[in-house]
């Protein structure tokens, strides 16, 4: 393990809610005194646009914000991919915006897809985007940090009559006609204090500002911790509907498969259930994902998990590939790091590696969630 992600293992020790050794306590003061910090930068952005709504830009079509409280994976990118699906469904046409995290573009404004053909790899508009792309055919996704530049860009330039704001929650420069959060139910608020010492990206009386909440993976937690949630929730905000999602696998198939963009089950080679697998991440909460590997009945005989957003290279593939043969295993791994994975080095080397699509499925509170969206954009159910 290197150093980098010692520190980094650490830190989440530090930042979950567990018990911590009276060594760590010179730390966990520094850290809290930056949470202070921290918290007093937010606070003071935040008011200096609701005491001027003027630098606000605001747009000629509905936006819907997808976002979060806390820092880490909530299940943005499944769900913004679950409404744009529908979205189309209801005749409309969505455009999704991505900030491009870690790319080229970030800093900038690029098209990823026009919605017919994908215009960027990975590393030129990112990991998410990309991902959104391969899923969306049909739907426009641009990249960039400033959301009004790429929303303006997809209304002129591409039509667009809704635009879905991907990990927007805290993107106040740009304003929204719904914000709908989505809250982890395995980690709802952390340790509930405020980065560093916690995962809180905001002040949790900021959930205020919510629409509609919706609880993901609800099915890896009691009822009972579901309605602690939805209590705390309420503390904040006595108005804004909640739902609740899971997340399901939909299909394992080969990298070559997946590659060559054959999702559907007819004509694929499908892993076979009762395999045993090595999962390989780099997600924000990888240990999701490796409970998902599980619930599809694939033995999990390793994992190798990568900081999020990592960059793959040669020499991880090698690696990749030297840790499944120790255990007997084939590679598993998620869509978003397939997106960035070296496929001919893949393909040429015939890595035993399979590609796991997650989808988001509302299992409760569906209809409320799409009523209330029409309701925000003017459309009728």
């Amino acid at each position: 393990m290197s150093i980098y992600s010692k520190i980094a293992a650490y830190m989440g020790y530090l930042m979950a809610d567990t018990p911590h050794s009276w060594k760590d306590g010179p730390v966990l003061a520094i850290l809290s005194g930056l949470s202070v910090l921290y918290g007093w930068g937010v606070r003071r952005r935040y008011q200096a646009y609701v005491s001027h709504p003027e630098k606000q830009a605001h747009l000629s079509v509905p936006v819907i914000s997808l976002g979060n409280i806390t820092a880490g994976g909530t299940g943005k990118t499944p769900t913004a991919c679950y409404l744009a699906r529908w979205l189309c469904r209801k005749g409309y046409k969505p455009a999704l915006l991505n900030r491009g995290y870690r790319s080229q573009a970030e800093k900038g404004a690029a098209v990823m897809s026009d919605g017919e053909h994908i215009l960027l790899n990975a590393r030129a508009g990112g990991d998410e985007a990309l991902l959104m792309a391969r899923s969306l055919p049909g739907v426009p996704v641009l990249v960039g940090r400033e959301r009004a530049r790429t929303g303006q860009m997809a209304v002129r330039m591409l039509g667009a009559q809704v635009l879905l704001l991907d990990d927007a929650f805290q993107h106040w420069q740009l304003a929204r006609d719904l914000d709908i959060v989505l809250i982890d139910s395995t980690n709802p608020f952390g340790n509930g204090h405020l980065l560093p010492r916690g995962i809180l990206r905001e002040p949790m009386e900021h959930l205020r500002r919510a629409g509609f909440f919706i609880l993901t993976k609800s099915d890896l937690c009691s009822r009972e911790e579901k309605e602690k949630i939805c209590q705390t929730l309420r503390k904040y905000n006595e108005t804004a509907p909640v739902a609740e999602a899971v997340h399901q696998p939909a299909w394992c198939i080969s990298f070559k498969d997946w590659y060559e963009g054959r999702k559907d089950r007819h004509g694929c080679s499908q892993l076979t259930v009762g395999a045993t697998v090595t999962a390989v991440s780099a997600l924000g909460n990888p240990a999701s994902f490796e409970a998902t590997v599980c619930a599809c009945g694939y033995h999990l005989g390793d994992r190798i998990r990568y900081d999020d957003h990592h960059p793959y290279t040669a020499a991880d593939i090698r690696m990749m590939e030297e840790k499944a043969a120790q255990c007997g295993s084939v590679l598993v791994t998620t869509e978003k790091d397939a997106v960035k994975l070296p496929a001919s080095d893949i393909l040429e080397r015939q890595v035993p590696l399979w590609v796991l699509g997650i989808e988001i499925v509302i299992c409760k509170g569906e209809e409320a969630l799409q009523t209330c969206i029409l309701n925000h954009i003017g459309g009728t159910t």
